[in-house]
């Protein structure tokens, strides 16, 4: 795409912007510089401008098309479609369905928001290609909270409901992928993780999730908040079904360089040889004393880490005081990260990995067209980063992200005392849905991400596991380890749903 010379005019127009004060002569100036400069543009777009992400997008595949209603009761599925897997991979025959912010060739992705209905991708995302080469089959894209933003199941197409209960909701941004597996419509699920959107609905749902350790799974050709908190995570119904996923799609990718370093990486359902008789257990004081705590869904998580003490070497409770404000520095840091992400054009800069072009000069026309459609909760967030960058020079930002490498830090120390951290998933059961509230008002409502966001911003895996439920609603419970430690984190998880079984 050629690039045309900026006029005066729209130089004029642009310092405001950028807080300057030009001269004539300067403007004449930096008018004939920026032409010169245009030269630059010509080359950079000479070159093919879409590598392939290393997989075969041409592979046969049915473009899809949307689930309707009857068909789909718990608004789950956004589009049907079919991507068939190699031959006698390691999940040959599996069905997965994926959330409908992984690209998938030819299959239109929405991210649940009315705003890039209609977007197309080209490429497969790198999670989606490894899962093809392992065998699997492709069957749909999975509704989501509207642009990833809530985490309750709301999308633009309608509640996600629960499928325990559908007087309640399935709880998100993962939400469809949740209910997809719960319902056994599919053998399990890609979600995507940036404050607990894997872990909250499969607490939620009553089945298996797993946000990996940061880096381990390639997040290219997926759709998120910011580079630094988002993670792709497989759904499944049990353990073993969620580490075998993770074995395919775990690895270095040479697009995505957001480590520099080979990530260690193993057959993870062959770690789970249900040995955790040397695992120290540390039980996370704050995590059972947040805000609007249900005592039922506290009295569950307590009795299930008692099982799996019964396994494990020890058990103790542990104190990480900093962790009671993991959430607001969540909070102020996501505020600037995510106005970088969308005046970024839904990618952001900086990001040493691959560009998906295609999604950039989409949803660029998309939200200057329609950026009124986004949901209330992202405009906050766009408003008081916009606002805090403007008035506070990104001070606070900054503040909140060295407070991230010292949250980090007093995790680390916990672990190296302990081998896992436990508390509950969320502190409650699946919230009410209620059509008569709006947007607005939901997001008066407590949060249900208090003891997951922590981990996006820190790294560190965790899964989630199902322990029991209160009232007919499932209650998850949490088990975090160091980071690149996945494995003994899942095999832990294996043994206490082994015990729970056996109960």
């Amino acid at each position: 795409m050629s690039v045309r010379p900026p006029t005066k005019a729209a130089l004029r127009e642009l310092e405001k912007g950028l807080f300057l004060e030009l001269t004539d002569e300067e403007l004449e100036f930096f008018a004939e510089m920026a032409e010169r400069r245009l030269e630059a543009y010509e080359t950079v777009m000479s070159y093919d401008p879409e590598p392939r992400l290393g997989g075969t997008e041409n592979r046969e595949r049915s473009s899809g098309k949307r689930v309707p209603s009857d068909a789909d009761p718990h608004n789950a599925w956004m589009t049907a479609c079919h991507v068939g897997g190699d031959d006698e991979g390691d999940l040959d025959g599996w069905d997965i369905a994926i959330k409908d912010n992984v690209c998938v060739a030819g299959v239109e992705m929405t991210c649940g928001s009315q705003v890039v209905e209609g977007y197309v991708p080209n490429r497969d995302a790198t999670v989606v290609t490894r899962l093809l080469e392992a065998g699997a089959d492709i069957v749909g894209k999975t509704n989501m909270d509207d642009m990833a933003m809530t985490k309750t199941g709301h999308s633009a197409f309608g509640p996600i409901l629960n499928p325990h209960d559908e007087d309640y909701l399935a709880g998100g941004s993962s939400g469809g992928s949740a209910v997809a597996v719960a319902t056994g419509d599919a053998d399990a699920a890609i979600g995507s993780d940036q404050g607990g959107s894997v872990r909250i609905p499969v607490a939620f749902c009553g089945i298996v999730g797993h946000k990996p350790t940061y880096e381990l799974v390639p997040y290219t050709g997926c759709i998120g908040i910011e580079h630094a908190i988002d993670h792709p995570g497989p759904m499944g119904p049990d353990v073993e079904s969620v580490a075998r996923v993770l074995s395919a799609i775990a690895g270095s990718n040479e697009r995505d360089l957001r480590s520099h370093a080979p990530v260690p990486v193993e057959r993870y359902e062959d770690a789970l040889d249900g040995d955790i008789g040397d695992l120290s257990i540390g039980v996370l004081k704050e995590g059972f004393e947040r805000p609007h705590s249900e005592e039922p869904v506290l009295e569950r998580s307590r009795d299930a880490i008692d099982l799996l003490g019964n396994e494990a070497g020890s058990v103790e409770e542990v104190s990480v005081p900093m962790h009671a404000d993991a959430g607001d520095i969540h909070s102020v840091c996501t505020s600037e990260g995510l106005l970088d992400a969308i005046t970024g054009e839904g990618l952001g800069h900086g990001w040493e990995a691959w560009y998906n072009l295609s999604w950039i000069e989409s949803f660029g026309k998309f939200r200057r067209a329609q950026s009124d459609d986004f949901p209330a909760v992202l405009k906050l967030l766009l408003l008081m980063g916009a606002y805090t960058n403007s008035e506070y020079h990104s001070r606070h930002y900054a503040h909140g992200m060295n407070l991230v490498v010292e949250l980090t830090e007093r995790y680390d120390a916990a672990l190296e005392k302990y081998d896992l951290l436990a508390m509950p998933t969320t502190v409650g059961t699946a919230p009410e849905h209620r059509p008569d509230r709006t947007q607005y008002d939901r997001m008066r409502q407590s949060d249900v991400v208090d003891n997951t966001t922590p981990f996006n911003r820190t790294g560190h895996p965790g899964v989630s596991v199902p322990v029991g439920d209160v009232d007919g609603l499932p209650v998850g419970l949490m088990l975090v380890g160091s980071r690149f430690d996945d494995a003994m984190v899942l095999n832990a998880a294996s043994v206490l749903e082994s015990e729970l079984a056996a109960e």
